[in-house]
């Protein structure tokens, strides 16, 4: 198993760039010309259609690759069912705080957006408010879904180290080491080949229980996508932090043509996004395959060559990146609903939404800093612990970890 014990900044670096990248995107969601959200701007962009479609490629499956290699790295220094219970709350906890303050507000908003857009009467969309606020439902988790999706996956990763499966799982990764010591370009594209395998199969399972009636299709549909769908990338992180020869054998160091190639499949499938249908959704969800493999293990080489440095004024960032994914999704929201009073160029709309979305966010995560309660709540961190006067983490309490 691995060996590296100092602090990797590069990872806390990463993860927490992945985190705000969910600034511009569903800032720019709200002006997609081609696939619909929840707050839908009456102007639409072309380039923003663009951008969002070439940030889902990457995004999220290289949050869940790093997620996968913390997971591994804490499992190495605690036992597993401790180290369980520890994610139930760091997880758990905010979940279930984002799910009573968070998701009214943007339940709320979602309402009114009809009235904003002339469809229906501020007394009918305020009608609506009422009822959907009393009837909870799995359409309140929104952004939220990537913290069971990480709770499940760290039950996964537990049952996979109990034990002699534990055993056995070394013994895998280890024959694996000399296939990516030796043929680590055969192997990397059967990895970007079995990736892609996974996006199709989880895009047509997805498509055949949307067709089925009744409830229980419905939810197995939306636990296939998304909570199926990044699994491999959660256990390829693993793998990355077990095994440092198949780390330095998959992750971009230099050359072209790794970038080059991830970032024509992001360009392809940006281009084809919006299209779920036929043998088009399927080369789709191949593209997509293809580049959240490949511009993952780029954005990972980058971190490790630039990013691998402590630097005060990022890690305060990197420490409210938390704070700034549970709240950055309502205040966008908010903003993009007023947006729609005006007739600003989107792109205009857009840039002022993300930099007023950061700062917000990042203010409100000065303030949770300072209360112990509002630190648990927001980001499972026990009450026990002390923070700085200045806000920055102190020790080991960190909101990321």
């Amino acid at each position: 198993m691995s060996a590296v014990t100092a602090r990797e900044h590069q990872w806390d670096w990463l993860r927490a760039f992945l985190m705000l990248l969910g600034i511009p995107y569903h800032a720019a969601m709200a002006y997609n010309a081609r696939v619909l959200w929840d707050i839908q701007s009456p102007e639409k962009s072309e380039i923003l259609t663009f951008l969002s479609g070439v940030l889902v490629t990457f995004r999220m499956p290289a949050f869940f690759m790093v997620a996968g290699y913390f997971a591994a790295m804490m499992l190495e220094r605690r036992e597993p069912a401790p180290w369980l219970r520890g994610r139930i709350i760091r997880l758990g906890i905010p979940f279930v705080t984002g799910l009573v303050l968070l998701a009214p507000i943007q339940i709320a908003l979602i309402d009114l957006e009809s009235a904003l857009l002339g469809a229906s009467s501020m007394t009918a969309a305020l009608d609506q408010v009422g009822r959907d606020l009393v009837q909870p439902g799995a359409n309140w988790v929104m952004h939220l879904w990537f913290l069971p999706a990480l709770l499940a996956y760290s039950g996964i990763l537990v049952l996979l180290t109990a034990g002699r499966r534990f055993e056995r799982v070394c013994r895998l990764i280890k024959q694996s080491e000399v296939n990516w010591r030796t043929h680590a370009k055969l192997a990397l594209l059967s990895l970007v080949l079995a990736t892609t395998a996974w996006e199709v199969m989880i895009h047509l399972a997805h498509q055949d229980m949307l067709t089925r009636q009744g409830a229980l299709p419905y939810l197995l549909a939306h636990g296939i996508d998304p909570y199926l769908r990044y699994l491999p990338f959660f256990l390829i992180g693993t793998v990355l932090r077990a095994s440092p020869d198949i780390r330095r054998a998959l992750v971009w160091t230099k050359g072209y043509r790794l970038p080059a190639f991830g970032a024509v499949a992001a360009i392809l499938a940006a281009a084809l996004r919006g299209v779920e249908a036929g043998d088009w959704g399927i080369a789709y969800n191949a593209l997509d395959g293809a580049a959240a493999i490949l511009l993952s293990l780029v954005l990972i080489g980058i971190a490790e060559r630039f990013w691998n440095r402590p630097e005060p004024r990022i890690d305060r960032i990197v420490d409210a990146s938390f704070s700034i994914y549970l709240l950055h999704h309502p205040t966008i929201y908010a903003l993009a609903a007023l947006f729609i009073l005006a007739e600003w160029p989107p792109v205009v709309e857009f840039l002022l939404i993300c930099l007023a979305t950061f700062f917000l966010s990042y203010g409100i995560h000065r303030l949770i800093r300072r209360s112990p309660l509002a630190l648990f709540l927001f980001n499972g961190v026990p009450m026990s612990g002390k923070t700085r006067d200045d806000g920055r983490p102190q020790g080991s309490i960190t909101t990321l970890r």
